[in-house]
């Protein structure tokens, strides 16, 4: 990769991705965070300060941006990949932009819940809007191409979307050369380009190392949620050396440790279509990646698979040493729902190899399974799907209420229909909707979360030695433990 200001490529993504968190990847998710809920400059200290760079080059970046890096420089291009706050130092020679973006327009899920509750513009929309600003200048000069996850967002948006060059929806992989190449010779660019998802054999390797240490061991789920875009993609596993030659590659760069990413990592190498996990598999990636490196996390799992393979999610626990050497185990999942109806009707394949009405069973004993096993559910659950009753909602709400004691957070998000979803041509749900049986679910997740809060925040800081930074997370809880009692009283106060 050239260092210099001489490439003729640039790439980027708002600052608000361009962070390690503090080598906390779960603080990401504070960058949705409205400023004016709590100071702008306490939102980027705490949740995304700018990540290590020399002179603007960055150590680490997003790992999709991180794989847009390398097809190009498997490609003979010239390309610097950039902090956003640098790029003016890197624009003189450049001719092409590229953007990687997660929440460039505040759309996403957890933005718009944050923002309908709090008010306020996210953080992540306030980024990109700056980085683009500092585009401005160049327009004449350059060509901006847009991809990532929330490239989607702009097409919602004409002002936008006629700003930019072109934007990328999809896995860019085999599209990006073609792209840059056109770009860089001045030619004009389709607006939107949908990328097809390629074989596994032709996904990059990456060349530099990713935030957090982030490493991708599949793509697509094929669970087939009609409310989300991965499930619709068909799952493909990374093969195991690439996922460990990754994996020394980051170590070697200065990563303090490695996240295996992919929408449910307990299903690596399974081949089951009722999704029933391959623990042989799955232990043996485990294992070879704990010879590398013994500090492991995961991105997500499935509550259905840890429900169906206990055993699993009990050696991986013994692989890792949780409870020995690391205190918890944090991962992402999703409860969605405990509308037997709900699940039937959007979500069929989530609870495979279970059937619809065994879910509230199923998640309750995946919960117990992870609470034992002191792995830290972040699982959400979604407001406002359409055709949603207020019965539908009443079931969700005794669901979460059966969840009391298992250690974790349940987070409400309302449903947006992402145009690479199946429900792209519904309405989205908007804050003026909430009914007083979601006040009551939002009510119930918030009560379970604060009595949660304390015991995670002191389990998650567990041997972080920035003494500052720990005592402003700590205020950060104290602060939304205050906010939301007066939140409830007014809550209250609506239906009494």
């Amino acid at each position: 990769m050239c260092n210099k200001n001489t490439a003729e490529i640039v790439l980027t993504a708002p600052a608000t991705e361009m962070s390690t968190h503090h080598d906390k990847e779960f603080l990401g998710f504070g960058t949705c965070t409205p400023p004016g809920v709590v100071p702008s400059w306490f939102v980027k200290l705490f949740f995304y300060p700018k990540v290590k760079n020399k002179n603007g080059v960055v150590k680490f970046a997003p790992y999709g941006l991180r794989k847009v890096e390398a097809i190009l420089i498997e490609n003979g291009f010239n390309v610097v990949t950039v902090h956003p706050y640098d790029i003016e130092k890197y624009l003189s020679n450049a001719k092409v932009v590229g953007v990687s973006v997660m929440d460039p327009l505040g759309f996403g899920p957890v933005s718009v819940t944050f923002s309908s509750l709090l008010g306020g513009t996210p953080s992540t929309r306030l980024e990109f809007v700056k980085l683009m600003e500092k585009l401005r200048p160049f327009k004449d000069k350059i060509k901006i191409i847009v991809g990532g996850p929330g490239s989607w967002q702009l097409e919602w948006d004409e002002y936008w979307k006629n700003f930019v060059d072109c934007i990328v929806i999809g896995e860019a992989d085999e599209a990006a050369p073609s792209l840059f190449r056109k770009a860089l010779r001045g030619e004009e660019l389709p607006k939107i380009v949908h990328c097809k998802s390629p074989d596994v054999e032709k996904i990059p390797t990456i060349k530099n190392p990713s935030v957090n240490g982030l490493i991708e061991i599949s793509r697509g789920c094929g669970r087939g949620c009609r409310f989300c875009s991965e499930t619709l993609k068909r799952r493909r596993d990374v093969q195991l050396n690439k996922i460990l030659e990754e994996v020394k590659l980051n170590i070697r760069g200065g990563t303090k440790g490695i996240i295996l990413h992919a929408e449910d990592v307990l299903l690596y190498g399974c081949k089951d279509p009722k999704f029933v996990p391959n623990e042989e598999k799955v232990i043996k990636l485990f294992k070879a990646v704990k010879t590398i490196t013994g500090n492991v996390g995961i991105s997500h799992c499935s509550l259905a698979a840890v429900s169906v393979k206990p055993t699993l999610v009990e050696e991986i626990s013994h692989i890792l040493e949780v409870g020995e050497k690391i205190p918890m185990f944090g991962v992402q999942t999703g409860v969605e729902t405990g509308s037997t109806r709900i699940m039937e009707k959007y979500m069929h394949g989530k609870c495979l190899p279970f059937h619809p009405n065994e879910w509230q069973e199923v998640v309750e004993q995946a919960f117990a399974i992870m609470h034992e096993n002191l792995w830290i559910p972040a699982a959400t659950l979604l407001i406002g799907l359409p055709d949603e009753t207020d019965e539908d909602i009443i079931k969700t709400v005794e669901l979460v209420e059966r969840l009391r004691d298992y250690r974790s957070l349940i987070v409400p998000l309302i449903f947006i229909p992402m145009e690479v979803c199946a429900l792209r041509r519904e309405r989205m749900f908007a804050k003026e909707n909430l009914r007083e049986t979601h006040w009551e679910l939002l009510i119930t997740c918030m009560d379970h979360d604060i009595r949660w809060l304390d015991d995670l925040e002191k389990n998650y800081l567990t041997g972080y030695r920035n003494s500052l930074i720990k005592l402003g997370y700590q205020a950060f809880v104290w602060w939304v433990k205050r906010a939301w009692r007066r939140k409830r009283r007014e809550i209250l106060s609506l239906y009494a």
